[in-house]
């Protein structure tokens, strides 16, 4: 199939930027202590995740049940659900994953770790749980050190599997590299190290310490005692990512078609809000100068022209640059892989 021939609108990813994002975070990671969980909520697609793996990555992180069942469902041995999970049906559920796969949970409350171990003891199966250390992100998590100490030994004494400690930084992503950054980063990473010193301290063996994203990998990442980064955006890339300074290649895009040119000064395209996500800012659009998207509707985008007449034509197609991939992909069913203007791969987005 050409580019010519996809019915819009439709997600496509440039194979060639994306295997260079591939590499280049592989690379970096070959040969450190530290190794790579990518986060499988960014592309949603089964197909990348097992590409990110054979690249060298160690397993998955995810964010909720549901990635964690469709990861085992394809072969993917190892992932951790970064995020807490309440409530009995969940916990069974999270129970019968680990029959299949390695399958690790965040804990921060006590609750949570006494309805764990009683659904570990009921079934029979070991359940494995890393401690969730608020790292200044002020979402989830208990503070390092002591906290994070009680919490461990509760665990442990309950009878679950303690592989850990985890703590994002999510309140640094946003921020573009510098000293100052940088230099919080490593403030983080060591708060999560001596939390694990001080757990080791206590007995309690300590195999995991995960943490970091895309924009904070290489440094969290060459941080002496960190073991896993759980970087996810770097693979499909988008232009809030590059904002903030990130060195990955933008490589995901909306195709979508000009469906009415209303007035010489602006034009429709048939994509919105229902393809393309703007919670975090507008796209732009690909490779045309004074070319500004500057709203979308529900099926609709609405496009002005610096110079009235543009040059765009009714059943004209156009790329727009995924401005927030998480959030777009979520929208889609398929991606398209594109090489030059051929779709080399359909890539399917499970949800």
């Amino acid at each position: 199939m050409r580019l010519h021939e996809i019915d819009t609108p439709a997600l496509m990813v440039d194979l060639d930027a994306m295997e260079s994002n591939l590499h280049r975070m592989a690379g970096f990671f070959h040969g450190q202590p530290a190794k790579l969980r990518p986060h499988f909520k960014n592309h949603k697609c089964p197909a990348l995740a097992l590409k990110q793996i054979e690249a060298g990555a160690i397993g998955m992180t995810c964010a909720t049940l549901r990635e964690a069942e469709i990861l085992v469902r394809h072969g993917v041995p190892s992932i951790l659900i970064a995020n807490e999970i309440a409530g009995e049906n969940k916990i069974n559920q999270f129970a019968e994953l680990s029959r299949e796969a390695d399958v690790m949970v965040a804990v921060d409350s006590e609750h949570a770790v006494s309805e764990i171990a009683c659904v570990a003891r009921k079934q029979g199966v070991p359940l494995s749980v890393l401690v969730d250390i608020n790292v200044g992100l002020n979402r989830c998590g208990v503070p390092p050190g002591e906290p994070a100490l009680r919490l461990a030994k509760s665990a442990v004494e309950q009878g679950l599997k303690l592989r850990g400690v985890m703590g994002y930084e999510g309140q640094l992503q946003v921020i573009p590299p510098s000293e100052e950054r940088d230099g919080s980063v490593r403030v983080v990473a060591k708060s999560l190290v001596d939390s694990r010193a001080l757990l080791e301290r206590e007995g309690i063996p300590v195999e995991i310490v995960s943490t970091g994203g895309t924009g904070t990998y290489y440094v969290s990442g060459a941080f002496e005692g960190v073991t896993e980064i759980q970087a996810g955006s770097y693979l499909l890339m988008d232009t809030l990512y590059e904002k903030r300074g990130s060195p990955f290649t933008r490589s995901l895009t909306l195709l979508a078609t000009v469906v009415s040119r209303p007035e010489p000064h602006r034009a429709v395209i048939d994509c919105g809000m229902k393809e393309l996500s703007a919670e975090r800012g507008l796209s732009l659009v690909k490779g045309v100068e004074g070319v500004e998207l500057k709203a979308l509707h529900a099926e609709h985008g609405l496009i002005e022209f610096q110079n009235p007449g543009g040059g765009m034509e009714i059943g004209q197609k156009i790329e727009l640059w995924v401005h927030y991939s998480d959030a777009t992909v979520n929208l889609h069913r398929r991606m398209y892989g594109v090489r030059k203007d051929n779709v080399e791969e359909v890539f399917q987005i499970e949800h």
